[in-house]
């Protein structure tokens, strides 16, 4: 049986399949929030679970292609690995921390304000075009957000907490544009496996540093964490990972803006945080700018 040594960087006649691996990735991360909130751990703790975890799922299949390369190059940190780490500790510090100070929806809509910082990044450092068609998906996409969030029935998230999430958000943005730039020279599983290291240990140290509570006290405590570093890492990241090799990161980080749906969504489901008919048009009027966005040539 022929080993694949990595994943391809899918065609450009297949344009629409990359944007739909990176939607679907969003998606799947969407319920990042609902799992730390349900975390027996303190939030830097629960951060660095879900990256051991991860590493734990990559690492056979990431010893195996290597192998199966002749080469151990792959088994190296590099810079742009550990600043694509570094930056998405960053923002999951300042995320886990802002949920327990405002709603689900509100820390992820701001978090996922990052196509702003992506999208700049892409036009300065990876020449990439953006015409009114993106402009118009952008504008609608990020309008219907803010309706999920703003126009809540249960009111505006708090001062402190939405200016964690904010700060995650920069981590966030970053980590896009350092995840797009690896994939010139690192396969996916070297993206995912280095970064989530470098993460897992930045994560763990601060937490113990501050004194928090490390081990869930339960069974369901420690499936929460193993769903959080499977769906939402594994999956979710993993899949936002391989998408963007073949994706614009300004393009992608737009509909990246799924995850504010699926959390707006499951916190309705699971904690009772109220979604009305305004939320739900805020909602439709997000996935028309993923659309257009999507579509658009330039």
């Amino acid at each position: 049986m022929t080993i694949a040594v990595d994943y391809p960087a899918p065609p450009r006649v297949q344009a629409g399949l990359p944007l739909a691996i990176v939607a679907f990735g969003g998606s799947l991360t969407g319920f990042s929030g609902i799992l730390v909130r349900l975390s027996e751990v303190d939030p830097l703790a629960t951060g660095g679970w879900r990256m051991a975890i991860a590493i734990i799922a990559f690492l056979p299949f990431f010893r195996l292609a290597a192998g199966s390369a002749g080469s151990h190059s792959r088994l190296r940190l590099t810079p742009i690995l550990a600043l694509a780490g570094l930056f998405f500790a960053i923002d999951m510090a300042f995320y886990n921390w802002s949920l327990q100070l405002t709603s689900v929806a509100h820390a992820t809509l701001i978090v996922n304000l990052a196509p702003v910082v992506a999208l700049a990044a892409g036009f300065l450092m990876f020449g990439e075009r953006f015409g009114p068609a993106k402009a118009t998906g952008l504008v609608a996409a990020l309008g219907g957000a803010a309706i999920m969030t703003l126009m809540r029935a249960d009111g505006s998230g708090t001062l402190a907490g939405n200016g964690l999430a904010a700060l995650g958000m920069l981590g966030y943005a970053f980590y896009l544009v350092a995840v797009k730039r690896a994939c010139r020279d690192h396969d996916t599983f070297s993206i995912m496996v280095w970064s989530s290291i470098v993460t897992c240990v930045l994560m763990f140290g601060v937490a113990a540093l501050m004194g928090e509570r490390l081990l869930p006290a339960s069974a369901n405590g420690w499936l929460v964490l193993i769903g959080l570093g499977l769906v939402s890492h594994v999956f979710g990241q993993g899949l936002v990972a391989y998408g963007m090799r073949g994706a614009p990161v300004g393009l992608a980080s737009i509909l990246l803006l799924t995850q504010p749906v699926v959390a707006t969504i499951s916190a309705w489901v699971f904690f009772d945080e109220t979604m009305g008919p305004v939320e739900a048009a805020g909602a439709a009027l997000v996935l028309a700018g993923l659309v257009i966005a999507s579509r658009a040539r330039a």
